[in-house]
């Protein structure tokens, strides 16, 4: 298939030139529209690179906020040291993510907004309350939470013209741990078959008092467990209290039947890593 490649050097060329190609795509690492290309799933008529585009690149941080570019690549953020010291979660999935040499060239940006169910990186910025930053096409900027920008399988709200330029993050609170787990067929290089992230709050008398639980791969789009950070939150921390929650949120996911496993096993890898996770991020919170 023959298709045009161009390489901006600026976010105001990219967008000018998505206007010129109505029929092209934005490529940031391409680990994923090549693979759709090669496949014939979709035929470009052209491809804008975002990889030289420095306003998305990089990782900022204040007293408050850590702000991730869209173009930083999995690597970078495997190896950053304000990722693994504020954002654990975030660490457990990157360094179970394929190969380096994908995380070489893929980039958090596309992850996210290739929108799969089972994408590594979702449901660790799903407990963070990550917020992402959208460049409009007038270059104006917006900011949308991401458990309101995924519309569903392969699907964000994402104008054509308009580049994710980063995902906002607040820095964790004294006595707060997160992790993530992910259930995979092979020891490495694997997709999830399932997985949880979990961040909790740790208070006097071991209370509960925050807790945030996403999941992977088993619903149209990564998601929040709402209903069973309800039945946790004000909770004195316990196994046993995980344990039940387990139970809640093995039945608030809509896993299905696919190449990667049964609904009914899907489900209780969930129970399951409510409990394992949910021990990891209390012990890393009582570390803070």
């Amino acid at each position: 298939m023959n298709f045009r490649y161009f390489k901006p050097g600026s976010v105001g060329e990219a967008i000018y030139l998505k206007k010129e190609y109505k029929n092209s795509k934005y490529v940031a690492g391409g680990t994923d529209i090549f693979v759709l290309i090669k496949k014939k799933a979709i035929k470009p008529d052209a491809l804008i690179s975002l990889r030289n585009l420095n306003e998305i690149k990089g990782i900022e941080e204040n007293e408050k906020f850590v702000f991730i570019g869209a173009g930083t690549t999995l690597r970078e953020l495997e190896q950053s040291e304000v990722v693994r010291k504020y954002f654990p979660a975030l660490y457990d999935a990157l360094i179970n993510m394929a190969s380096v040499q994908i995380r070489n060239v893929g980039t958090i940006g596309g992850n996210i907004v290739n929108a799969s169910p089972g994408a590594d990186t979702a449901s660790p910025l799903l407990i963070y309350d990550a917020k992402v930053v959208i460049i409009m096409d007038d270059f104006k900027e917006r900011e949308l939470p991401l458990d309101e920008f995924f519309k569903g399988p392969k699907q964000v709200f994402l104008a054509e013209e308009e580049i994710v330029k980063g995902f906002l993050l607040k820095k964790p609170v004294k006595n707060s741990g997160s992790a993530y787990y992910k259930f995979m067929k092979r020891n490495a290089m694997d997709l999830a078959n399932a997985g949880v992230a979990m961040n909790i709050k740790i208070g006097d008398d071991d209370i509960i008092e925050d807790i945030k639980v996403g999941l992977t791969t088993v619903a149209p789009t990564p998601i929040r467990a709402t209903g069973t950070e309800e039945f946790l939150i004000h909770k004195k921390f316990s196994e046993e209290i995980l344990e039940q929650a387990g139970n809640i949120a093995k039945k608030e996911c809509s896993p299905i039947d696919d190449i990667r496993g049964k609904e009914w096993h899907k489900r209780e890898i969930i129970k399951a890593y409510i409990k394992r996770v949910g021990m990891i991020a209390y012990k890393r919170a009582k570390l803070i």
